[in-house]
């Protein structure tokens, strides 16, 4: 499924959602076995397959994920469980000039935060 709107998911999705400028909420019956892609994904159901949420990822205290989570900005509330690896942080923007042989990094001068693989879970 592929869209621009936002999106609230509180069934079973099996497949691909690639929301280009919209946000994708996984209500908390939500099931969704799927590769997803949106500008800001909020799970508050389950999720298993690749989260990549351009401005951020919220994952509340009903919310699983199970799998990898890519995005700039990620919340996890008490109580949600998180499997999977994890990139969070903004990506460096890489400036080349070819006249001079200029590369420079632009950015902050560490890598993003790498939480890598393994499971994450927060309880009360």
């Amino acid at each position: 499924m592929t869209g621009s709107e936002d999106l609230f998911v509180d069934g079973v999705v099996d497949g691909k959602l690639n929301l280009v400028n919209g946000s994708l909420t996984i209500g908390p019956n939500g099931h969704v076995k799927a590769d997803v892609t949106a500008r800001e994904v909020i799970v508050r159901g389950n999720v298993e397959g690749k989260v990549s949420g351009r401005d951020r990822v919220q994952l509340w205290s009903t919310g699983q994920i199970s799998g990898e989570v890519q995005t700039e900005r990620l919340s996890v509330e008490d109580g949600a469980l998180l499997r999977g690896n994890v990139e969070a942080g903004k990506q460096p923007v890489q400036v080349s000039g070819t006249k001079t042989g200029l590369t420079a990094t632009l950015g902050k001068p560490t890598e993003p935060a790498s939480l890598g693989s393994g499971t994450a879970a927060i309880r009360q």
